[in-house]
């Protein structure tokens, strides 16, 4: 749990995010990463202090957004579901493409230019990340998992024989365990999107349909003055 900035608020906005390095993570109790740095910006601007708390399921932090816990989440797609409850803003700084990971072993064995290469494989799955409704909708034998974090485990104990991953979290967290040899990304993503940081509807924060659109300004303004390139930058390289 984390807080910045300061204002004349009644409370802190509370921000819930998986972690998932480089874009959040927790590091000596210190929330790290660049959508941390991205918010914190934003909101020393706008003067909104805060508190980030970390949860390790999607579904749970989704639920935590429709009780009204939540007022903001990190780093969530769009779809039509979701836009029941989340105040989505206009703006994104990252888009996030997911590519399929295979053991090193067998990257001449599978190859993925279409949906039907992966017919006679067992894929690995997380439950309420949203893939696309083609793959979902192919016919494919799936494995679910509760969490992405099982899911290198799970590929490298043969549970599977590939899984769609975030490819820059999974790159990340490869180098940083020291299995990126033991691992291959498929070069063909099975989806690139616009992500974004959603805000909850049934939030009691006050003005948060306001807070968003404010929001949504500061973005832009990083965005033009070169401070969201530098984060990116300094985490992993990329513009």
């Amino acid at each position: 749990m984390f807080s910045a900035g300061a204002s004349a608020q009644e409370r802190d906005l509370i921000v819930i995010a998986n972690p998932q390095a480089p874009f959040k993570f927790e590091d000596n109790g210190i929330p790290k990463g660049i959508d941390i740095e991205v918010i914190d910006a934003v909101f020393e601007r706008l003067g909104v202090s805060y508190q980030v708390e970390f949860i390790t399921s999607d579904a749970r932090i989704q639920q935590e957004a429709r009780n009204g816990r939540a007022d903001m989440l990190l780093v969530f797609s769009k779809n039509a579901e979701r836009e029941q409850y989340l105040i989505y803003p206009t703006e994104s700084y990252v888009d996030i493409s997911w590519n399929l990971f295979i053991r090193s072993e067998d990257k001449d064995r599978i190859k993925f230019d279409t949906l039907a290469d992966l017919d006679g494989l067992l894929i690995g799955i997380t439950r309420d990340i949203s893939y696309t409704e083609e793959f979902l909708n192919a016919g494919l034998n799936f494995d679910v998992a509760a969490t992405n974090d099982l899911q290198i485990g799970k590929l490298l104990a043969r549970r599977f024989d590939a899984v769609p991953l975030n490819t820059i979290n999974t790159l990340y967290d490869l180098k940083q365990s020291g299995q990126l040899d033991q691992v291959y990304p498929l070069p063909k993503p099975i989806k690139t999107k616009p992500y974004f940081n959603v805000f909850s509807k049934n939030s009691s924060y006050p003005d948060i349909e306001g807070l968003a659109e404010r929001y949504d300004a500061v973005i832009r303004q990083l965005k033009a003055d070169g401070t969201i390139n530098g984060i990116m930058q300094k985490y992993i390289g990329l513009d």
